[in-house]
């Protein structure tokens, strides 16, 4: 199963560039090849900040046995990156240009800081510490679902986002919040500085976060509808068609296109013959797919369950689904039981509907 991806901020006192007192205006970096083809040149992408905007520039720089050096304005709101030829495998590389002197590892693409309270400093540090963390909770046998080892993770993030909120380390921890908990992240955009609330990635995830905190674990099911046939406008059909009618309700997102919803078919033809009957049924929704591709590749993978066709982006702007194949369980009167269960192993995925299903557990 594909596992979350979550990061760490260690408590820094909060530094950039693009707050009071100001750092050095612009940052300086250098990097070597330590050995393989050398390139003549790479480029560097950065953002120039002004009093309204931001503007992308591209840097061209020379590397002179073997090294290259650098220096572009200070702006610790988003990445800069380092791109290296195409007949080079180590291509992109990502740094903040918070006003301190970086050094950049092209064989391991790590970038070190000359202060150690800086932005590119903490998101090291953020980084590192989310990966223990992980690796500690995976290595202990546990599921970063369990409680305790939720709670430790949105408390982390919390933490990042407000020590962060006006540089882009903040923006990463918000959005990795926004997988864990979205009710606790979504308030937090309003604590981040007037400049962070309009930077790109924050207005790109804004929109799943605001869907994910209306449908969350815990509350009722957000209804669609979805035209099937688009030279039939009455082939209208609903999720409330299915969901809150007294059954536990799978539903799979998927594309005729996407291999990992074939590679995953056959654990959920195994959930769905352990399973169904007149407490659980699985709905499958085909999303951004053409609708004679997905009737398709139902019949050839031989999907004998309820399908949806047609649905395009509409239950994945509802339900603030990023990616597929996901999935989301209704309990029987439309309540959200889980969300975001990207392999059909996950254990409390069965554990719960042994619990729901198998009549363990009350209707919420």
């Amino acid at each position: 199963m594909n596992k979350p991806a979550v990061f760490l901020a260690a408590a820094f006192v909060l530094l950039s560039c693009s707050s009071a007192p100001k750092q050095e205006p612009t940052t300086r970096f250098s990097g070597a090849f330590p050995d393989g083809p050398v390139p003549d040149s790479v480029q560097v992408q950065y953002w120039t900040p002004t009093d309204t905007t931001h503007t992308v520039d591209i840097k061209k720089i020379p590397v002179i046995d073997g090294r290259f050096e650098g220096e572009i304005p200070c702006d610790a709101t988003d990445f800069a990156f380092v791109f290296i030829p195409e007949n080079n495998s180590r291509d992109i590389i990502k740094f903040i240009a918070d006003g301190s002197t970086l050094t950049i590892d092209v064989e391991t693409q790590k970038v070190t800081s000359s202060d150690q309270d800086g932005v590119q400093s903490r998101f090291n540090a953020w980084q590192q510490e989310s990966i223990d963390l992980l690796m500690d909770i995976y290595e202990a046998g546990e599921d970063v679902k369990d409680e305790k080892n939720h709670e430790r993770l949105v408390a982390f993030h919390r933490n990042a986002v407000m020590q962060n909120r006006d540089n882009v380390v903040g923006a990463w921890a918000l959005s990795a919040l926004e997988q864990l908990d979205p009710k606790v992240a979504l308030p937090l955009v309003s604590t981040l500085s007037e400049q962070m609330k309009d930077n790109a990635m924050v207005q790109n995830f804004l929109p799943t976060l605001e869907a994910r905190a209306r449908t969350s674990i815990g509350d009722m099911f957000t209804d669609f509808e979805v035209v099937q046939n688009p030279s039939d406008p009455r082939s209208v059909v609903k999720l409330s068609d299915y969901v809150g009618k007294g059954k536990t309700i799978l539903l799979d997102f998927w594309a005729s296109w996407c291999e990992e919803n074939r590679n995953e078919m056959p654990e959920l033809k195994s959930i769905y013959e352990k399973y169904h009957g007149d407490d659980f049924d699985i709905v499958s929704i085909a999303v951004s797919d053409a609708p004679e591709n997905s009737l398709a590749a139902a019949k050839e993978m031989g999907i004998t369950w309820s399908l949806i066709v047609n649905a395009q982006s509409i239950p994945l702007e509802t339900y603030g689904v990023r990616r597929i194949p996901d999935m989301i369980l209704f309990g029987p009167d439309g309540t959200i039981l889980l969300r975001h269960y990207w392999g059909y192993d996950d254990r409390a995925l069965e554990s719960t509907l042994d619990r729901y299903v198998r009549g363990n557990h009350p209707v919420l």
